[in-house]
């Protein structure tokens, strides 16, 4: 949302994005435009009712946009984006709603609230539909009839830098998500990561990201010593501490099933790191030779549990990331979704609604 309220700041158009932090309602202005950070909705026993603050967003939205006289609403929840459909003739804007994923009825959507309504209905009223890659465009053909126009995430390939020289210390796999989530495959990840350090003994792995201590036990206890203490836990951290882990890191690994596109990847790739991701959902979409590799993750399911392929994915990658061509490779790869290449798709398509 950021990269985007900037790239479009700086086309001369005139920027809010409304969004949500703990604390008072507050205004502010910057490169982006103004934002709006309005008071999260909560109550006690919304856990009980199945409801998350993505949920009671969509008052936050109705709130937000009655006030506002726009030209065009963009969402990116569902949520927000059924606030807009509701509003938009009244108030006479067009609704985007962009989709970086999608919940499946029947799979992941929630009977209460009704998850799978709510998305049919903005499906069915809004003015255009974005998919993140051509992976989610089929899901929601399928799912919900309805077709998209494929653009990928932008992402701010100057926030980023190539070391000037080559990595130091040991060969480094940097993985960053929420590992509570277990199609994200940080099992696999931990099984493969022994298996891979038996060719290369100096390895070590970085966690950034949302981990429990309960699952770290879990996943590691078993684990020899030798193996646990390279295994480093960073913790959920800040975006801004993303750059320097990447330009650190040898490797990106994601071996996440049913990744809708894999901005991490395009982050990864902005810093010169190549990366090793499951050969499944949107991402195999945007991975050539020069950049990653990827792995069979012998699963359908909601996970791969392919830690022997995923281990020699790695030692492969590790040798893609020695070779002195691969960080511009990958760097020139970034620039394929930098805001200057993505940013006047969007903006086409904001036209083509007036």
């Amino acid at each position: 949302m950021d990269v985007m309220a900037r790239y479009f700041a700086t086309r001369g158009h005139q920027v809010t994005t409304v969004s949500s932090r703990p604390g008072r309602r507050v205004v502010e202005c910057g490169e982006g435009g103004k934002r709006i950070l309005a008071r999260p909705i909560a109550f006690p026993g919304m856990s009980l009712l199945r409801l998350q603050p993505t949920h009671t967003f969509l008052v936050t939205a109705l709130r937000e946009l009655r006030r506002l006289e726009v030209d065009v609403v963009h969402s990116l929840l569902f949520t927000d984006a059924l606030a807009a459909v509701a509003l938009a003739k009244r108030q006479e804007f067009a609704t985007v709603f962009q989709m970086n994923g999608v919940a499946l009825p029947g799979q992941s959507c929630r009977r209460f609230p009704p998850e799978a309504a709510m998305y049919r209905r903005v499906m069915r009223s809004a003015d255009a539909l974005i998919a993140c890659s051509g992976y989610i465009r089929a899901l929601v053909l399928e799912h919900y009839g309805v077709d998209s126009v494929v653009i990928p995430p932008m992402v701010d390939v100057a926030q980023f830098s190539v070391p000037s020289m080559a990595r130091a210390g040991s060969p480094t796999l940097l993985a960053a998500g929420d590992f509570t989530v277990p199609r994200k495959g940080i099992g696999a990840l931990l099984k493969a990561f022994p298996l891979a350090k038996r060719t290369c003994p100096d390895l070590v792995l970085n966690l950034s990201g949302r981990m429990p201590e309960r699952l770290i036990g879990e996943y590691t206890r078993k684990l020899p010593e030798k193996v646990r203490r390279d295994i480093r836990l960073l913790g959920l951290g800040t975006p801004e501490q993303l750059p320097r882990l990447y330009a650190e890191a040898s490797l990106l690994v994601l071996p996440a099933m049913g990744e809708p596109s894999g901005t991490v990847l395009m982050e990864a790739w902005a810093a010169g790191t190549p990366v090793v991701t499951a050969d499944h959902g949107g991402v195999p979409e945007f991975v050539n030779a020069a950049v990653g590799v990827l792995f069979d993750p012998r699963s359908d399911g909601p996970v791969t549990d392919n830690a022997e392929g995923l281990a020699d994915a790695i030692i492969r990658g590790l040798d893609l990331a020695a070779r002195a061509e691969t960080a511009a490779a990958c760097r020139a790869h970034a620039r394929e979704f930098a805001p200057e290449r993505i940013g006047p798709r969007i903006e086409a398509l904001y036209r083509s609604l007036r």
